[in-house]
């Protein structure tokens, strides 16, 4: 996903502006990626788009684009500008423009400083459950070869990712050790490197490896963030003990925050000469939750990781909060003169009225609400926003100040 963040602020040459312009961006994207082979109930194009803005026929700056492919455990952003003049600056790196202009209106404008802004997306945990039983030696060992360039793949594409293995060590069955750089470096009966990567030592059997994710969750439950995309892959050549409705309704009671995971499985669909049994309920239970449902009985564990990987990007979102910028020395923020707005880079941008707090959420269609009210550093969307936003693949957000804000009503 594209985003667009623009940040204006009135310079000291634009304090006494009372008009406010208008804007507008142009994006175009592009991108698409399929694996052979690999069910997947959603597939999200994630390549991003350039934004462009103008304020007005006399007034130019920079415009400010981001792009939503890197990640941060608490989903922050970072800022910094450019400026057709020099100014002072905050500490955020916005710079303000001494450049004075009319709007087509004829009003004066309110935009005078641009920002570029990067967006970071959340972080994603990924818990594998790897059947150890007899049947299970090809498959030990590819993921034991995979699991490397798997979590390699997805740190160079900036998602900060911590993955959890469920399975014994090869001394105890079908078991599995990692070697560095994601594991310690202590193969072959220790691999634990927090907190990027934990092995719980379980030796999960035939079909009971959705009871042992639920039972031994005090053991890996730490290495779950609240704010994370959660995934779980269960590669398996037989089938569960349980029904998938049962085990979905076990692992959400474990923590409100696992609503939404993804559940992905690498198990056997059909009868083929790899398979114990077919595992009809992992696969339904992966597609149900929008995730990879790969066929063990194809053999190919770089597909199935490279689908994966794609799986675990996609399913990343970026964070729905900013940080306000620093005001150009010698000024003070009015906190009544911000407003945001929400669209898409290719259709009209909709400005969205600011709430108390999250419980105005719920009173209004779109919205968004500060940190503090008081001494505001944070800006929030709405939760149905933010839900708007993630959803639009060339989304763009404007944050501007400088004008009063907009108020529900």
């Amino acid at each position: 996903m594209q985003w667009t963040l623009r940040r204006w602020g009135p310079s000291a040459a634009l304090l006494l502006a009372t008009g406010c312009g208008t804007t507008s961006g142009n994006n175009d994207a592009g991108g698409d990626s399929a694996t052979d082979g690999i069910m997947s109930a959603s597939q999200t194009d994630s390549q991003g788009t350039s934004g462009s803005s103008d304020t007005s026929d006399t007034l130019e700056s920079d415009s400010a684009t981001a792009t939503g492919s890197t990640g941060s455990p608490t989903g922050s952003t970072s800022a910094s500008s450019e400026s057709d003049t020099d100014a002072p600056s905050g500490s955020t790196g916005v710079q303000a423009s001494d450049t004075d202009a009319e709007s087509s209106t004829g009003e004066a404008e309110c935009a005078a400083v641009s920002a570029e802004a990067e967006l970071v997306p959340l972080p994603a945990d990924i818990i594998f459950v790897v059947d150890n039983s007899g049947s299970m030696s090809f498959e030990a060992t590819e993921v034991q070869n995979n699991l490397n360039d798997f979590s390699m793949q997805i740190a160079a594409s900036g998602v900060d990712a911590q993955v959890v293995l469920l399975s014994s060590y090869p001394d105890n069955g079908n078991g599995i050790c990692i070697d560095a750089p994601l594991g310690n470096g202590g193969c072959p009966d220790d691999d634990t490197n927090l907190p990027d990567f934990l092995h719980v030592d379980l030796r999960i059997g035939s079909h009971d490896a959705w009871e042992e994710l639920v039972d031994s969750s005090a053991d890996w439950s730490g290495s779950i963030r609240e704010e994370s995309s959660k995934h779980v892959v269960i590669i398996s050549d037989d089938d569960p003990n349980i029904s998938e409705d049962a085990f979905n309704t076990d692992f959400l009671a474990l923590d409100p925050s696992y609503e939404g995971y993804f559940h992905h499985s690498v198990v056997s669909h059909s009868d083929c000469d790899s398979a114990a049994s077919i595992g009809q309920e992992y696969i339904d239970l992966s597609i149900a939750t929008g995730g990879i449902a790969a066929d063990l009985c194809d053999q190919d564990f770089q597909a199935v990781f490279d689908a994966l990987t794609t799986a675990v990007l996609d399913g990343t979102q970026v964070a729905c909060e900013f940080p306000i910028p620093e005001p150009p020395a010698g000024e003070v923020l009015d906190p009544d003169e911000v407003n945001v707005e929400i669209g898409s880079a290719m259709g009209a941008l909709d400005a969205i009225p600011r709430v108390d707090d999250v419980d105005g959420c719920g009173l209004v269609a779109d919205g968004w609400y500060y940190d503090d009210a008081a001494d505001p550093t944070m800006i929030f969307l709405c939760p149905q926003s933010c839900a708007t936003i993630q959803g639009i693949e060339d989304g763009v957000i404007n944050i501007g100040f400088g004008c009063e804000t907009i108020l529900p009503g």
